[in-house]
């Protein structure tokens, strides 16, 4: 189970869910009571970047299709870290997986804003080696992963 982000030839990605870009903000953040925002609006306000190799070009390249650059405040490649700064006032931060949970590790609470425009999506899905027949085990997951792994589960995704 992983994105369509940097899939080699060789592998078959199988499209679960696709997730949209969102902001995640502190309640007292002036944008965090918009039932969505623009990433132009973002640009200028302090980002707390995901700062992991794929998620760090997928989510800068938001800014890129739309001629924009984001003011990179902090980076870190620790999920609860970017949850835990945001939640604290160093700035924004970006994500697509839905989260269980209003709250940063440290239980100050946090709120996720859709992105609006039309940005490119996050697939989750299975991978497999093209060439490699499957087995009754990678099938029977399969389809296990395609009852359990839906819009109306994607909620505790972020566990992953």
């Amino acid at each position: 189970i992983t994105y369509d982000l940097d899939i080699p030839q060789d592998i078959a990605f199988e499209p679960l869910l696709e997730l949209p870009p969102k902001a995640l903000l502190a309640p007292d953040h002036p944008l965090s009571k918009h039932t969505s925002v623009a990433l132009d609006q973002l640009a200028g306000e302090p980002l707390v970047l995901l700062d992991l190799p794929i998620s760090r070009e997928y989510f800068l390249s938001l800014f890129q299709a739309a001629g924009l650059e984001p003011l990179i405040a902090e980076r870190t490649s620790q999920l609860p870290m970017v949850r835990s700064m945001v939640a604290n006032g160093f700035g924004y931060g970006l994500m697509n997986v839905p989260d269980s949970s209003a709250h940063a590790p440290d239980g100050k609470p946090l709120r996720q804003v859709p992105i609006k425009g039309n940005h490119r999506l996050l697939k989750l899905g299975l991978v497999t080696m093209r060439s490699e027949r499957k087995s009754r085990i990678l099938a029977a997951f399969e389809e296990h992963c395609h009852r359990r792994i839906t819009s109306d589960t994607a909620q505790g995704l972020a566990l992953l």
